[in-house]
């Protein structure tokens, strides 16, 4: 008697996984899409004369809005043997309905025009977060210059990045973050 039962949960379940298999792999398409229109770059660590410096250019953004905030970028080293690591500490800004929202504000500000390259992408439910590091050193603190750190958070509609809707999602990126290069 149990066995009639149990087919209309199985087919169900295939359904379901089919599904989410769509969905998932969706997701991939983006994250593959995103990661290939916006290259990583790559920052001095290691030596403490030009830890900061783009060793490896990937992506350069122009930053199109006014004010957004960074964080000092932060070097550590956990001992003398050690290596000296980026410390991540960006400063997250939201983008939600295309307006910016300070959640975790830096110190910086950065102006209209600021150059910036991407150090990480990634792509969790809805939300794509891009890592950014000004490619110049701005006047921080006392005027002694340092580089920025900034978290990017743009949040889209529920279901639109797993839709796999990249040209939305690269616009919606764009007007924040002009690729130049």
């Amino acid at each position: 008697m149990r066995f009639p039962q149990t087919i209309p949960v199985l087919c169900v379940a295939i359904v379901v996984g089919v599904l989410l298999a769509g969905i998932a792999g969706a997701a991939n398409d983006i994250v593959r899409v995103l990661k290939q229109r916006y290259q990583v770059s790559t920052i001095e660590v290691q030596n403490a004369g030009a830890a900061g410096v783009v060793s490896r250019p990937g992506t350069r953004f122009r930053l199109q809005a006014d004010g957004v905030s960074a964080k000092p970028f932060r070097v550590a080293q956990l001992n003398t043997k050690s290596p000296r690591f980026h410390v991540h500490d960006f400063a997250e800004v939201q983008i939600v309905s295309d307006r910016a929202v300070d959640i975790e504000p830096g110190t910086l500000n950065l102006p209209k025009g600021t150059e910036l390259v991407l150090l990480d992408l990634t792509v969790h439910g809805d939300q794509v977060r891009l890592f950014t590091h000004t490619a110049q050193q701005l006047a921080g603190l006392g005027g002694r210059p340092t580089y920025g750190c900034t978290e990017f958070v743009f949040r889209f509609e529920p279901g639109s990045v797993r839709a796999g809707d990249a040209a939305l999602v690269e616009s919606v990126i764009e007007r924040w973050l002009a690729p130049i290069s």
